[in-house]
């Protein structure tokens, strides 16, 4: 079996660049028109609700009594955009997507266009700030996490952008909720961050054609983070 070294150096930031104002010709609509049905366009996309759902209940922990869900409960089972529903809200330019499993379940089956950032491998471990080796962004406790190198909250921000709204996935959805208490320590608007529940939720045959499906595909892999200044 191949091992894949996935190094992680940096994170592309992709800007866009406007285009430079086209002369009209003969039978072009003009301008002020282009704008208005690009305006029309952009107004058809379904506005996205709240992403915390208080009409539902979670559970705490398995021994716990279901309660009312409320802002700051990020469980999956609270979010007002799962698998019931998740299928509206595809492929929207205006979202980021964003896969936290690792890539050898990511290889094996995934949605089309999300971005695989390994949560445990990359973002988090409660170890770092105790062991030197680990590699990983933040360590400690969630609420207050502890940055393992200078750069870790610029990092941060270069792959989850604080300007769109973020759609994030795992397995179940708990590594989403960790992840999104992290954001919120670092400042995040959590009005813009979905938990969206996992892979093993979608079941629906409705997302097989969102689907990438390619069990044969094993992956041995090799985390490591170079180019940062440790604490």
């Amino acid at each position: 079996m191949k091992k894949i070294l996935l190094t992680l150096i940096t994170v592309l930031l992709l800007v866009g660049c406007g285009s430079p104002a086209a002369t009209q010709t003969q039978g072009e609509k003009p301008t002020e028109e282009v704008v208005s049905e690009s305006v029309e366009e952009v107004a058809t996309l379904s506005e996205l609700p709240d992403p915390i759902d208080t009409t539902k209940t979670y559970k705490p922990d398995k021994d716990s009594d279901p309660v009312a869900c409320e802002a700051g409960v990020y469980s999956a089972d609270c979010s007002s955009i799962n698998a019931s529903n998740l299928y509206e809200y595809l492929g929207r330019e205006d979202v980021v997507y964003i896969d936290l499993r690792d890539y050898a379940d990511y290889g094996q089956k995934h949605l089309k266009n999300f971005e695989v950032i390994p949560f445990f491998a990359y973002i988090y471990n409660p170890e770092v700030g105790t062991n030197p080796d680990m590699i990983q962004l933040y360590g400690g406790d969630l609420s207050d996490p502890v940055s393992n190198y200078e750069e870790s909250d610029m990092l941060l921000e270069a792959i989850f952008p604080k300007d769109k709204p973020l759609f994030i996935m795992c397995q179940v959805g708990g590594r989403v909720t960790m992840l999104l208490k992290i954001l919120e320590a670092k400042g995040y608007d959590m009005s813009k961050i979905y938990n969206i529940g996992g892979m093993g939720q979608l079941t629906d045959g409705v997302y097989k054609e969102y689907t990438t499906d390619t069990l044969e595909f094993k992956v041995d892999a090799v985390y490591s983070i170079e180019g940062l200044s440790k604490n």
